[in-house]
């Protein structure tokens, strides 16, 4: 009886805590729709300085709390972020009422001042603690930290820094979490884009796009990892990439690839690489693309065109990798079968809905429109042909109910992806303002250049090791902005150009934490959702990216591959040569070019990337020479190896 009681009030207790979350999902969704209306506001009428991020910092503070409520909502954890999220609603609206005297003594705040100042700056660095884990809030407040404490006599002469008052540095650190360039990024624009993503996926662009790689790879060896190539980086291009993408696409892609024969651990690699792919790929990009635009002075339009090229060689890398290592392993299969096939209607009004947004984003770039209204616009037309379609639905001429069952669902999960990089904005713009106040960037890059006695390369080597070492523990945005401050500025003492500097920096943030042990937190989702090892899936994942592996070397000293000098002879020449080289090397690494390759074949292939690499650093011919040396040997022994096999 008592056993019969004890389940009966689990039930009551199961049934409340369902509609509570069915509360909490449609408290965020109404959050979210007046977050864009508030951006879209803010676009022709330019709220404040800092009266609009204070607004936007209300409202995506709500959403966090209410997905923290929403992920186990016990009578602890729900006391507790109401607390947290009356503080920091506290702050902010002290702030905004008191903002005029804040901004007139700004950097001199003593009093009430300070304590809201402060109190915003730890809810601010809790709620990315909410979102990113410890080590991400943790650093920040270090850097907070240290902001207070440079001139301590412990710390050694490097590092130590002029007096400061308490008053002074909250009042300078805190103010960047609303004025910030960053935080005013997130408002301006970035939260309506991912918003934007998500209603692009509620329209079915996921399907069209699957259709789509399918026809393209069809009876193609290797056709199922082609198609989870090209279907996840393009869905990745309006999702942002990374893990959040593979949870998307690799519920239909991992099968696919078990099906046709590839390991679990390469359906993994496959996934994670490609949904990592999205991040450096136009025309969105990744949200740190918009800040590189800010820190080296180029306009957006002009990102998407440097990005260009080494989005391609990344995609060549992985895709000739895919059809080695499928050719070696015989995966060969027609993968018409694998995706659903898409009524004729339902393929057209997707292709719509996606083509048609994309198409008018992308011209309003071209067109030199500022983002903010380049995203403006395409949210309006995002918006007007979901309405279309929606009342087409609704009065039976299509077929759409699919694509809106889930459009809450995709919008919520978009919101709270968004609101987080809000916080992470916030928590970046506290730790810039650390810099800038400690003068840390300017002893960081001296010191580096002490590390690298001059030498570029090494300094290079320096600067790629710390950001991998970063990501970590941290999220790709906080680890662009921290290494284009404190490394980037050492690169560019040396002569090296700064937007090759910026972007090597921003490349090696998105691209070696996601996918390198030991954290690859990509292939931790894509191992999981495949059944994977996941050291021997973020192995797998190494390989089939190891073009983008040494890809930074070659693009750093061949800036000709981001277009400085625009489609020039010299453009064609590094092309071709580092295509060539990624192709040989990663037939290396797979063992396999027409033929299977012995290890010294394999061993001439692998190590062409440092013959051209060579070339690039010091453009001496002899070293291109050997590095077409041993793509002529490896085509060679496959050509030879094929025509024995033939003749046998």
């Amino acid at each position: 009886m008592e056993e019969a009681t004890e389940q009966e009030a689990a039930q009551v207790v199961q049934v409340e805590n369902t509609k509570l979350r069915e509360v909490i999902t449609w408290a965020i969704f109404v959050a979210a729709v007046a977050t864009v209306l508030l951006s879209m506001y803010n676009v022709w009428t330019m709220i404040g300085l800092i009266t609009g991020p204070l607004i936007h910092l209300g409202l995506t503070t709500f959403i966090i709390s209410m997905a923290f409520i929403r992920r186990n909502p016990t009578k602890i954890r729900v006391v507790w972020i109401v607390i947290v999220q009356l503080a920091a609603w506290g702050a902010l609206i002290y702030i905004y009422t008191a903002q005029h005297e804040i901004l007139a003594k700004l950097g001199f705040a003593s009093g009430p001042q300070v304590v809201f100042m402060m109190l915003l700056m730890i809810v601010t660095f809790y709620y990315s603690w909410i979102m990113f884990g410890p080590v991400f809030a943790v650093t920040a407040g270090l850097f907070a930290f240290y902001t207070y404490t440079g001139n301590a006599s412990w710390l050694p002469d490097v590092l130590r820094t002029a007096d400061t008052t308490f008053g002074r540095a909250t009042s300078l650190l805190a103010f960047q979490a609303v004025g910030g360039t960053i935080i005013n990024f997130s408002f301006s624009f970035l939260f309506m884009l991912l918003i934007m993503g998500s209603i692009l996926q509620s329209s079915g662009g996921i399907g069209f796009v699957w259709t789509i790689s399918r026809g393209i790879t069809r009876r193609v060896s290797g056709g199922p990892g082609l198609v989870a190539v090209l279907s996840s980086s393009t869905v990745a291009t309006f999702t942002g990439g990374g893990a959040a993408n593979a949870g998307i696409t690799g519920v239909v892609t991992i099968p696919m690839m078990k099906r046709a024969g590839y390991t679990p651990e390469k359906a993994a690699a496959i996934e994670a690489v490609a949904s990592v792919a999205g991040g450096i790929t136009p025309p969105i990009l990744g949200a740190a693309a918009f800040i590189m635009a800010d820190f080296v002075g180029k306009t957006y339009f002009d990102i998407i065109i440097i990005t260009a090229i080494p989005a391609v060689l990344f995609y060549l890398g992985l895709a000739t990798y895919i059809v080695f290592s499928a050719q070696r392993d015989r995966i060969v299969m027609e993968v018409e079968s694998e995706i659903p096939v898409i009524p004729r209607q339902q393929f057209l009004m997707q292709m719509t809905q996606l083509v048609i947004p994309m198409g008018v984003l992308i011209y309003l770039l071209v067109q030199r429109l500022s983002i903010q209204l380049a995203v403006f616009w395409t949210l309006v037309v995002t918006l007007a042909l979901w309405a279309f379609f929606y009342l087409l639905s609704r009065a039976g001429i299509v077929n759409a109910q699919e694509e809106w069952k889930n459009a809450r669902r995709n919008i919520v999960q978009a919101a709270i992806l968004a609101s987080g990089i809000t916080m992470a904005a916030a928590t970046l713009d506290v730790m810039l303002s650390a810099i800038t106040q400690t003068g840390l960037g300017l002893r960081v890059a001296s010191q580096m250049a002490d590390w690298g006695q001059g030498s570029l390369v090494l300094t290079l080597i320096i600067a790629i090791v710390a950001s991998y070492f970063l990501g970590l523990g941290l999220p790709p945005l906080p680890v662009y902005v921290i290494t284009a401050v404190l490394l980037a500025p050492a690169l560019v003492r040396l002569d090296a150009e700064m937007i090759v500097a910026h972007y090597v920096m921003y490349y090696t943030a998105l691209v070696f934490p996601n996918i390198n042990p030991p954290v690859a937190s990509t292939v931790l989702v894509t191992g999981q959702m495949a059944g994977a090892n996941y050291l021997k899936a973020s192995i797998e994942a190494t390989l089939f990216a190891g073009g983008a592996m040494y890809l930074p070397f070659l693009l750093f000293f061949g800036p000709e591959l981001l277009l400085v000098d625009g489609f020039s002879p010299t453009f064609f020449h590094i092309f071709a040569l580092t295509a060539v080289t990624i192709i040989i090397g990663q037939a290396g690494l797979a063992g396999f070019f027409l033929v299977r390759q012995n290890w010294p074949i394999r061993i001439i292939g692998m190590t062409t990337p440092v013959w051209t690499f060579t070339y690039l650093n010091t453009r001496d011919p002899l070293w291109e020479i050997i590095a077409l040396g041993a793509v002529a040997l490896v085509v060679l022994y496959g050509l030879l190896g094929k025509r024995f096999i033939k003749n046998a």
